[in-house]
């Protein structure tokens, strides 16, 4: 049987047809759509690929620039070129291209040609330069300088940033290396007329964590009691603070438009104390760390309130004190933490690195009032893009003409220009914060450049405090600051609770040499130290030191309060806003080590023994101005040799004394013997000495068994001639 095929109905035959008739002219469309997109996509090179070619051959860096570019100018820059490729780079060369009449509609745009993604075209070529061959693995510096006269500077009909292209390419024409940055036109010789400046306050904070102890004026006040009225002078800077400290005062001179509020402890040792606009608190302290620790193990540290308040900041600078502001520390500000400010006496708090609040928005001022529990406080935001840059940090990691200061520069005036050509006849005071750790030389560049650039109007401290607030930004302040106070409750430590554990444990230690290390009068001395300790006042003539022992205070804890005191100076430098701070803690626990160290055991001789007892002396020393009580501890590693393992004595200020502790033997042999030092609660302190016992008893053993054993051998043999001998008859 033959099966027919079945056929399809003509209805469902039409539906094929115009289904088959729609995919076709979907494909030509979709064919259509894509020569379309190859044909007008831009001719520019992706930055994906020059990224990558950058990475595998060859490295951009820019050292020196022009940000500022007048019709008298001209523009010059200076480019590191880098080998990275393990061969030599030869036939290179470098171009600096730009877009004359490019101008930047966004901070979006500005912020994706800084990283390389925007797709602007650099017709316009400022120069060109022949790069020398560069071996592997070494750099080389470029220069190109451009005119005034130039085509692409005379070109440039409008003021603003533009963008700017460093492209390092081969014979071939391949790119090497990019670097994408900013060039700033001025208004000067253009037919459009200039527009209201923009006021900027820049701000420097004077601080610092470069402190050392004096070496000499720590021993001269481990060894000798002042009168507790001289100022202390233990701490003074490190080589690198000083440096950096003549730096400043180069930079200050300068600048006379640089605004500067001074930590009172560090402006004190400035040999010429420069002028300053404001106070900060005391050593930087870190006021929103303290706000967010239990603050009951501050003062276990050291560290009071009133150590860092405002009050205490304008005694330390003496003359007529300026205004006090908080400057922010490591953490951001909380609503708790300018609470505390306020509290401690601070009316205005100043956040360096600015809020979140208001990002979106064109620039503002930033000036805000807050309402809290302990009063009124002003607060001053930073503008965050600005004060970043002016910190030393680029907009982003991606940025590749900002890894350097120069190219941070660069970017800074050109982001200022564009804030003023946002909204050019709004009043706005910005305020730009400088790092407390700044790099003077970025700083001397971005103030010389501004100090040129006519659309940025230079304002002062008091200028700023005296603008409106920012309409309506209070509330989004306070929203920002519960936020922050949220997320500071639920972060871990930021290393200050270590630091703190550190200071309070050394602080606690000179606390205890003054309560169970210290002559308190009472007790008698040992025997063995009676004869010494009797003599001080002998010893103070022969050390020629009696006149320094007479007009000691009677009283030791007046001493120990001096060395309390530059502990707690110690301490307070040491949770100062940044994190090179905490390093000084070290330098407070040496403190408390060196005070314990002061009372130590003088390293005994071995002791040789040839019976049964014997006596091993020990000498204990005291450097300090006054008597010290101590225990010394004497315990073996050997059953058969041990001592009396204890004796105790009272040592004269600045002089010694000896125990004595009985030796007992057993056996022959030899012993190690640790010697140390116990308070009069049992607890060691100071360094523990070690000394050999050596017992040659075994020698006197054997005497004695020689003897004995002759002995028996005699009685033996008289018994045996007692045995043997022959009798005589009448026996």
């Amino acid at each position: 049987m033959i099966q027919t095929p079945l056929r399809p109905s003509g209805r469902t035959s039409q539906h094929t047809h115009a289904f088959n008739r729609w995919t076709r002219w979907a494909r030509i469309l979709l064919t259509i759509v894509l020569l379309l997109t190859l044909v007008m996509a831009p001719w520019h090179p992706a930055p994906a690929l020059a990224a990558t070619n950058q990475q595998s051959s060859a490295e951009v860096a820019l050292r020196w620039s022009t940000p500022v570019v007048t019709d008298k100018s001209g523009y010059a820059l200076r480019a590191a070129v880098t080998n990275t490729a393990n061969q030599p780079m030869e036939n290179a060369h470098l171009s600096v291209s730009t877009s004359a009449l490019y101008s930047f509609s966004s901070r979006t745009d500005m912020q994706t040609w800084s990283e390389g993604h925007a797709r602007i075209p650099t017709p316009d070529l400022l120069g060109t330069q022949t790069v020398p061959t560069i071996p592997a693995g070494q750099s080389i510096e470029v220069a190109v300088n451009v005119p005034a006269d130039q085509d692409a500077i005379k070109k440039m009909a409008s003021w603003g940033p533009k963008p700017v292209r460093l492209s390092l390419s081969d014979d071939q024409g391949r790119i090497l290396g990019d670097v994408f940055t900013f060039l700033t036109r001025t208004w000067d010789g253009l037919p459009t007329a200039g527009t209201p400046a923009l006021s900027l306050t820049m701000v420097l904070p004077l601080t610092s964590s470069d402190w050392n102890i004096d070496d000499k004026a720590m021993t001269a006040l481990m060894t000798q009691s002042g009168s507790g009225n001289d100022k202390n002078r233990s701490m003074t800077l490190t080589r690198q603070g000083a440096r950096r400290q003549e730096d400043q005062s180069q930079l200050l001179s300068k600048h006379g438009s640089l605004q500067t509020l001074g930590d009172p402890v560090y402006l004190s040792a400035f040999v010429n104390r420069p002028q300053i606009q404001g106070l900060i608190q005391p050593a930087d302290f870190d006021i929103t760390g303290y706000a967010s620790q239990n603050q009951d193990r501050y003062a276990q540290a050291g560290v009071t309130p009133e150590s860092w308040s405002a009050q205490t900041a304008a005694k330390l600078y003496a003359d007529s004190a300026p205004d006090t502001y908080a400057w922010q520390g490591r953490r951001e500000w909380t609503m708790e933490s300018i609470t505390t400010a306020r509290r401690a006496g601070y009316q205005t708090v100043i956040a360096p690195q600015g809020f979140e609040v208001g990002a979106d928005t064109s620039a503002h001022t930033g000036k805000y009032t807050i309402e809290t529990k302990a009063g009124k406080v002003t607060v001053l935001s930073a503008q965050r893009e600005l004060s970043n840059l002016a910190r030393g940090h680029p907009s982003s990691t991606r940025a590749t003409g900002e890894q350097t200061q120069a190219g941070q520069t660069a970017r800074f005036i050109a982001q200022s220009a564009f804030y003023q050509m946002e909204q050019p006849y709004a009043e706005r005071s910005l305020l730009v914060c400088f790092d407390t750790d700044e790099d003077t030389q970025q700083a001397d560049r971005i103030m010389t450049e501004l100090e040129h650039a006519p659309w940025i109007s230079l304002k002062s401290m008091d200028n700023l405090m005296q603008a409106p607030d920012f309409t309506g930004g209070s509330s989004s302040l306070l929203k920002a600051l519960e936020l922050d106070s949220t997320k500071s409750s639920t972060k871990h430590g930021d290393g200050s609770i270590g630091t703190l554990d550190s200071l309070t444990a050394s602080r606690a230690e000179i606390g205890r040499f003054a309560t169970t290390i210290l002559a308190d009068g009472k007790q008698d001395s040992q025997p063995t130290a009676s004869a010494t300790a009797g003599k001080t006042d002998s010893q103070a003539l022969a050390r020629q030191d009696a006149n320094t022992t007479a007009r000691q205070p009677k009283d030791p804890h007046q001493w120990l309060n001096q060395l309390t005191v530059a502990h707690d100076d110690l301490a307070l430098k040491s949770l100062g806003g940044t994190a090179a701070a905490a390093g000084l803690a070290d330098q407070a626990e040496a403190i408390s080590h060196r005070l314990l160290d002061g009372v130590s055991i003088t390293p005994s001789e071995s002791l040789n023994v040839v019976s049964e007892t014997a006596s091993m002396p020990v000498t204990v020393s005291n450097s300090h101005p006054y008597p010290v009580h101590a225990r010394i501890s004497a315990r073996t590693d050997s059953m058969e040799i041990v001592t009396s393992r204890m004796a105790e004595a009272v040592i004269p200020a600045r002089s010694e004394a000896q125990v004595t502790f009985k030796v007992r033997v057993a056996a022959a042999g030899r012993a190690n013997v640790d010697i140390g030092l116990l308070d009069r609660q049992g607890r060691p302190f100071g360094q523990v000495r070690q000394a050999q016992i050596t017992s040659n008893l075994r020698l006197s053993d054997m005497s004695g068994m020689v003897i004995i054993v002759i002995a028996v051998l005699l009685g033996l043999l008289g018994l045996w001639r007692q045995f043997h001998r022959t009798k005589d008859p009448d026996e």
